[in-house]
């Protein structure tokens, strides 16, 4: 880029001494295009690798989300070696929960689907009932909040299944 800047002002030179515009030979112009083609292919690049990493989960992958999910919560009820152990545990299965309960959000206002809804919050029910154990409000011994949070847990994946059965439904009467 350097170099076009400066046989830039080389051209600009020659021209203020002559008095008259030079005209740009035919390998200038080719550099300058070859130039704009690089710029051109790295900005489609850039582009392509943004939209991979923002896009919206499938219905299939957020069903393995879920299922991962509920694994995180139900490990929660395992006896932890020590009190650390289980917080970082519980800020696991909260991240997950968290992530989750954006993920279908943001699913269920691009779909207008109301049942990405409903699954939105009853992850969003499971995580205010897991935070009192990563704050340490509730010891790992109070197994309450846990298995209601793995029920809640449940009932979304329960929801999840069937919008799995609707989706391919959907495909069988595509075809």
């Amino acid at each position: 880029m350097n170099n076009l800047l400066l046989a830039a002002q080389i051209v600009a030179e020659q021209s203020a001494q002559t008095g008259q515009a030079a005209a740009p030979d035919a390998w200038d112009l080719a550099l300058q295009y070859i130039v704009y083609g690089i710029v051109i292919v790295l900005s489609i690049i850039i582009l392509i690798f943004i939209r991979k990493r923002t896009r919206l989960p499938r219905h299939g992958e957020v069903k393995k989300k879920l299922d991962a999910l509920l694994e995180e919560v139900e490990a929660l009820s395992a006896p932890a070696e020590n009190r650390m152990s289980f917080i970082k545990r519980a800020s696991r299965a909260l991240y997950q929960a968290d992530n989750l309960v954006y993920i279908c959000a943001m699913l269920s206002e691009k779909e207008r689907y109301s049942d990405l809804g409903t699954i939105s919050s009853l992850l969003g029910e499971a995580r205010a009932e897991l935070v009192p154990y990563k704050y340490g409000k509730k010891e790992a011994e109070e197994r309450d909040g846990i298995e209601a949070a793995a029920e809640k847990v449940r009932r979304a994946s329960a929801v999840m299944d069937g919008i799995l059965e609707r989706d391919r439904d959907i495909k069988r009467a595509g075809k």
